[in-house]
């Protein structure tokens, strides 16, 4: 988290085992059962995986027009030190779902949200230059329209890193 907020970037955590996240392989896996494996019938292995390839070949194309019209990636920088013992600045994006009472678990604390947004998706900022946490409502219909449901204050904990290596004991053979 540190090292992304140094080099500008912002974390993003989204919960493992969230569908609306992590559904990107089982959408390709359901579409490759649709149109290779459930398509026709296959004479042998060789014969599916040929189709296979193919289509594999076709998807992997199309995901490279869609991703020509994203911003190219930095590079590293050459000369970048890390400072790992300033307090971070920007902010932490946490994707999270509202529990049946519409509350926020959120960096081990549970915030009181909206009752009526119980089991829905949110977006949580942690902004550290403000010291505060907004929550915003997200709507798959409409991305671009996220209104804030609440704002509490935040501040990230002062922790001083110890980040040398780790001393490592001898260790003594047993006769």
């Amino acid at each position: 988290m540190r090292l992304c907020l140094a080099l500008g970037v912002t974390p993003v955590f989204a919960p493992p085992l969230e569908v609306g996240f992590q559904a990107l392989i089982e959408n390709f896996n359901g579409l490759w059962q649709q149109k290779v494996r459930a398509r026709c019938q296959h004479e042998n292995l060789a014969a599916l995986s040929a189709l296979s390839g193919r289509f594999t070949q076709a998807y992997a194309q199309r995901l490279a027009r869609s991703q020509d019209h994203q911003p190219p990636r930095r590079t590293f920088p050459e000369n970048f030190v890390m400072d790992w013992q300033s307090h971070p600045r920007g902010s932490l994006i946490y994707l999270r779902r509202t529990s049946a009472a519409g509350t926020v678990k959120v960096l081990g604390h549970v915030f009181v949200g909206d009752p009526l947004w119980a089991y829905r998706l949110v977006r949580c900022e942690v902004d550290l230059d403000q010291p505060q946490l907004r929550c915003y409502r997200r709507r798959h219909r409409d991305p671009s329209d996220q209104p804030l449901l609440a704002t509490w204050p935040y501040t990230l904990p002062q922790r001083r890193l110890d980040i040398r290596p780790q001393h490592q004991h001898p260790v003594t053979p047993v006769p």
